[in-house]
């Protein structure tokens, strides 16, 4: 008798701790869910996969000479070994996660002009025509090959979220690519 008593008991302890592991193992995801806000099935692995990582890490614009902020008529230019430089390219990149849409524009030359005066705005500045594979959406790869020696990004103003490209730094031509708002981008020029 006292053999089939320690045999339920015995049972019950080993459901019991396989219970109490299944639950162990649970609670990361649940962790996971609730800080991550998204909702994956149990077993999934949480780890970032490889393509997501890259994405992250893509370099989207060839690393210019010469960065010039125009804050509102003020110039300040910024060499590669700056750090602000380093920001703004990786914050620049970060705005092609969501691929930019093409436009028409006629005026684009008077646009950058004014721009340089009242706007907040970036410029590129490569020492010859350089070749940018930007994401937008055009063509069948959605992809939109910029080739140019400026490229002028402009953050406020009339023309914010517009990137103008110009092959002799001085015409820039009639279709800028539209990029999402970078507030970040902003908030550090603004400092």
């Amino acid at each position: 008798m006292k053999k089939s008593t320690l045999i339920p008991a015995a049972l019950l302890l080993a459901v019991l701790t396989a219970c109490g592991n299944t639950q162990t193992a649970e609670q990361p995801n649940t962790q996971n869910q609730a800080a991550t806000g998204t909702q994956q099935p149990v077993g999934e692995a949480t780890a970032q996969k490889p393509e997501e990582a890259k994405k992250e890490a893509q370099q989207v614009f060839v690393a210019p000479q010469e960065i010039v902020v125009y804050k509102q008529g003020e110039k300040t230019s910024l060499k590669p070994e700056d750090d602000k430089f380093k920001e703004i390219l990786a914050l620049m990149n970060k705005r092609f996660e969501t691929p930019a849409a093409l436009l028409r524009f006629d005026e684009s030359t008077q646009a950058v002009e004014k721009d340089k005066k009242e706007a907040l705005a970036v410029e590129f500045n490569y020492a010859e025509v350089t070749t940018n594979t930007l994401p937008a959406l055009v063509g069948e790869n959605n992809k939109a090959e910029v080739k140019a020696k400026t490229l002028f990004l402009v953050l406020s103003g009339d023309n914010k979220d517009h990137m103008f490209d110009s092959e002799d730094g001085k015409s820039y031509g009639t279709a800028p690519l539209q990029l999402t708002e970078s507030t970040e981008l902003t908030e550090l020029l603004n400092k």
